[in-house]
């Protein structure tokens, strides 16, 4: 029904299923309101909305010599990954063995994932977040 994601203090996500249309609705955490608030289209105006929601956890450190901020991702170890589609959820490993390839997504019998046809929000979340990660 829900999935909540944190990647820092001030960069929450919240996701919220909706059953009639199958969709996944995105909301964030704004610090000036204290309070989660709709995420929406700035052309349309209407809440975001995902098919698919893929959360992949990874190393995540500071680029050595950039003082702005700049993350390091360890895309080559993988990680756990979670996929939410049509209200279920997959449990496995996701895998990205060069940066030109793609990441693919592995259940935990090693089979590979399929996406749901639509959009998809995909999340890296350091792993230090872990602990914050929630869904039911």
């Amino acid at each position: 029904k829900t999935i909540n994601i944190v990647h820092s203090d001030s960069y929450k996500t919240t996701f919220s299923y909706n059953r009639w249309d199958h969709l996944y609705k995105m909301s964030m955490y704004s610090r000036a309101a204290g309070a989660f608030e709709n995420t929406v289209d700035e052309l349309t105006g209407k809440q975001l909305t995902f098919d698919n929601v893929v959360v992949c956890f990874a190393d995540i450190a500071a680029y050595a010599g950039d003082s702005h901020d700049v993350q390091s991702v360890n895309y080559v170890a993988g990680g756990q990954a979670y996929l939410f589609t049509r209200g279920g959820v997959q449990v496995g490993r996701w895998e990205k063995l060069h940066p030109t390839h793609p990441l693919k997504l592995y259940t935990e019998t090693g089979e590979e994932m399929t996406l749901n046809r639509g959009k998809t929000y995909l999340a890296i979340v350091d792993d230090d977040e872990w602990s914050n990660f929630s869904y039911q």
